[in-house]
């Protein structure tokens, strides 16, 4: 889904045309250069003057001969994605969590932060400018782009501020200028559900979709949206909050909890109060299931979720519940948005089968018209949380490399 580059004057025209060849190679490459002025209606000696210094840099790396065929060897250009490195920084309720990220989307390294529980922001900075600082130093001479930060729930990118936390109970804190203070590095902030749907559409399975939506399911419950490659933000940047969308039993039951229970904010039947990982686990409690082994694996949503994939029916009956909760929740957003595909992340997924679950709650309610197929996992990998929150950076990267590279 490569841009081709916009005219106007010869600066702007030099940058888009720069982003629009890097974008190339990074969705179709290996491309000799000819292959890549063709693409893009450029000449080829343009072609030459953009990449020229990116192979010099070591960003872009010129691949063996394409012989044969007579004429010239063209010589296929590809990135080198370890060439420059992002730190991706993901705030949650019980842990920091921070990766460094190739210019692939690749995590290379991986640390994280057990808090056990919300902090205010002066307590938790500190501990996630320590994972900065150690995953730089792993990063040895490579160059650091800087860090993408997520969070969950309301965030405003441009301020780079917090709006509301429900789950970490922050309003209005200032993440971007805190980090940046703590660590030194330019800093990009944005929601977790829309760091995770920048992710899908630059490095994962959203990358040719037309219209794509994505559903984090956690300690917090968002979605964002991306119409191609953007993401829409809202005009408050509060798109994507459907922590309050109503649920309703689909068989019957009411699934973890009963659907009548309560938000924190007070609202009852919604998603917020019977889908998040600490609404399963209050009724895991409530119902006596155990959330932590004698064996000393750990507790919580891991615990249960292990038990669940051993066969404990109990364990089992609850995530599936959740599951059918957040196919409700599908359910809404299809109606609303007719995207192409929908990707899951978070705990969710902790049993992998009951992706399946998902996709019939959802196939119940939309009817025989819809492919259940259209509901994927996330395809960026184990340490997701990292990957989405570096793509924020990244993004800003292919939107404009020359914005972080100096040649001269």
């Amino acid at each position: 889904m490569t841009e081709h580059p916009r005219s106007g004057a010869p600066r702007d025209l030099r940058r888009a045309n720069t982003a629009a060849a890097l974008r190339s190679v990074l969705d179709e490459g290996p491309l000799p250069r000819a292959d890549l002025a063709a693409r893009l209606g450029l000449a080829q000696g343009t072609i030459s003057r953009i990449v020229g210094p990116f192979v010099g840099a070591g960003v872009l790396r010129e691949l063996p001969a394409m012989t044969g065929g007579g004429g010239r060897p063209r010589v296929p250009l590809d990135l080198a994605p370890a060439a420059r490195l992002t730190v991706g920084l993901h705030i949650g309720r019980q842990r920091t969590s921070a990766g460094l990220v190739d210019l692939r989307g690749t995590v290379r390294a991986w640390l994280t932060h057990e808090r056990g529980g919300p902090a205010a922001p002066e307590d938790l900075i500190p501990g996630a400018a320590d994972l900065v600082r150690r995953l730089l130093a792993e990063a040895g001479g490579t160059p650091v782009l800087g860090i993408g930060a997520a969070t969950g729930g309301w965030v405003d990118p441009v301020r780079g501020t917090v709006v509301d936390n429900e789950a970490l109970g922050w309003r209005d804190v200032p993440l971007r200028a805190l980090l940046t203070e703590a660590t030194g590095q330019d800093t990009y902030v944005d929601s977790g559900a829309r760091a995770h749907a920048t992710a899908e559409v630059w490095f994962g399975r959203a990358r040719t979709a037309g219209c794509s939506v994505h559903l984090f399911t956690g300690n917090v419950i968002d979605a964002a949206v991306a119409i191609g490659r953007r993401v829409h933000p809202g005009a408050r940047f509060a798109a994507g909050t459907v922590a309050h969308l109503p649920v309703t039993g689909l068989d019957g039951t009411a699934g973890p909890g009963d659907t009548t229970a309560a938000c924190a904010c007070g609202r009852r039947g919604v998603l917020q109060a019977v889908a998040t990982d600490s609404a399963v686990l209050a009724e895991a409690t409530r119902r006596g299931l155990a959330t932590g082994g004698e064996d000393g694996a750990p507790g919580g949503l891991p615990r249960l979720a292990a038990l669940a994939r051993q066969g404990d029916e109990a364990a089992d009956g609850l995530l599936r519940a959740r599951a059918r909760h957040i196919g409700t929740a599908v359910t809404h957003l299809v109606e609303l948005l007719d995207p192409d595909l929908v990707v899951l992340s978070g705990g969710v997924l902790a049993v992998p089968d009951h992706l399946e679950e998902v996709r019939r709650a959802a196939a119940e309610r939309l009817g025989p018209s819809w492919d259940p197929e259209h509901v994927q996992p996330t395809a960026l990998g184990a340490h997701s949380l990292a990957a989405a929150s570096a793509a924020l950076l990244l993004r800003a990267y292919y939107d404009d490399p020359l914005a972080f590279e100096d040649f001269g």
